[in-house]
C-alpha cells in the first residue's frame, strides 16, 4: 500500500526558539518568508501525501487553523487533520493521537524544526525504500561522536545489494536503536534525524506501549521504544543515510544559519 498518511507532532513549546515562540508555535515560525510547517507541506505535496495530520497543543487550534484557511490553495490535493496532544511525553505519544486517521496504513512522520534540503525531496526517497522493503524506514544522519547522546542513535548493517529505483545515500538495516546514549554504549555515529515511514504494526505497538506504561517526565514516549519492539518481533528496520543538507531550526542561532543558507541558495 503506498503512504498516504504523514503526521506532524508540533505541539512542542519551543523553549529553544524563545522569545519568537512566546505568542505562536514553533511549527509557525517564519523562515525565508514562510513558516517552517510550509517546507514540510510542499515536501509531503511533492510526495504524493494526501492526508496531513497535525498533532498540537490545544492552545494554539486558533492559529493552526487560521494558517489552513489563509493557505489552503496551496495545497489543493491536501487534507488535513487536527488531532491534540496536550502533555509533552514524547513524539511517540503525539503518533498515537492521530491513529483513527492513519488506522491500518503505513505511514509518514516529519519534524518541522528539521528541514531537508535534497533533491528529490526526502519524504519521496524515504516512501521509494518502504515501497521496495515492505518494512519501516529511519532517517539517518552521521553527526560528530561527542554528539550522539543528543540523538537516537542506531547500530547498523549496509545492505549488500540495492536498486536503481533507489535513492542515492547508503541504506542500512537496523540491529539496535538507543535513544540519547552515552559515547560509551552507542553503537554507531548514526542518528534518527527528522523523519520516518513506518508500517501498521509501530502504529499498534505505540499504542499498546502507550496504554501500558506510566508517563513519567518529558519525552517519556519516543517512537524508538515502538521501533524496539519491531526489531525483536519482526527483526526489519532500515535506515538510509540521506543526501542533502539538514537545516536545524531548533534554536534561533540554528535557524538564523538556515536562513542564510536559503537566502544564499
Amino acid at each position: 500500500m503506498r503512504v498516504r498518511k504523514l503526521i506532524l507532532p508540533v505541539a512542542g513549546a519551543g523553549k529553544r526558539l524563545r522569545p519568537l515562540t512566546l505568542r505562536k508555535p514553533k511549527a509557525l515560525v517564519p523562515l525565508n518568508g514562510g513558516p517552517l510547517l510550509e517546507y514540510v507541506l510542499y515536501e509531503a505535496q511533492a510526495s504524493g501525501i494526501r492526508d496531513v495530520v497535525l498533532v498540537i497543543s490545544p492552545q494554539h487550534l486558533g492559529q493552526f487553523r487560521k494558517y489552513i484557511k489563509e493557505h489552503r490553495g496551496k495545497f489543493p490535493d491536501t487534507r488535513f487533520h487536527i488531532r491534540f496532544q496536550d502533555r509533552p511525553v514524547g513524539n511517540g505519544h503525539a503518533v498515537v493521537q492521530a491513529a483513527d486517521v492513519i488506522g491500518n496504513e503505513p505511514f509518514a512522520v516529519r519534524f518541522c524544526d528539521d528541514l531537508i534540503v535534497s533533491d528529490p525531496p526526502v519524504l519521496v526517497s524515504l516512501i521509494n525504500i518502504y515501497d521496495r522493503y515492505k518494512s519501516s524506514v529511519l532517517l539517518l544522519e552521521r553527526v560528530p561522536k561527542q554528539r550522539v547522546s543528543r540523538y537516537g542513535v542506531v547500530g547498523v548493517r549496509k545492505v549488500a545489494k540495492t536498486y536503481a529505483s533507489l535513492p542515492k545515500g547508503n541504506i542500512f538495516r537496523v540491529f539496535d536503536i538507543i535513544e540519547k546514549p552515552k559515547l560509551s554504549v552507542a553503537p554507531s555515529n548514526l542518528t534518527i534525524v527528522g523523519g520516518y515511514v513506518l508500517g501498521p504494526t509501530i502504529m499498534r505497538n505505540l499504542i499498546k506501549i502507550v496504554n501500558s506504561l506510566p508517563v513519567a517526565g518529558t519525552d517519556a514516549l519516543p517512537i524508538a521504544l515502538a521501533l524496539q519492539v519491531e526489531l525483536i518481533v519482526k527483526g526489519k528496520v532500515y535506515g538510509w543515510e540521506f543526501t542533502g543538507r539538514r537545516l536545524d531550526c531548533g534554536t534561533l542561532d540554528s535557524l538564523k544559519e538556515a536562513e542564510k543558507f536559503l537566502q544564499n541558495r
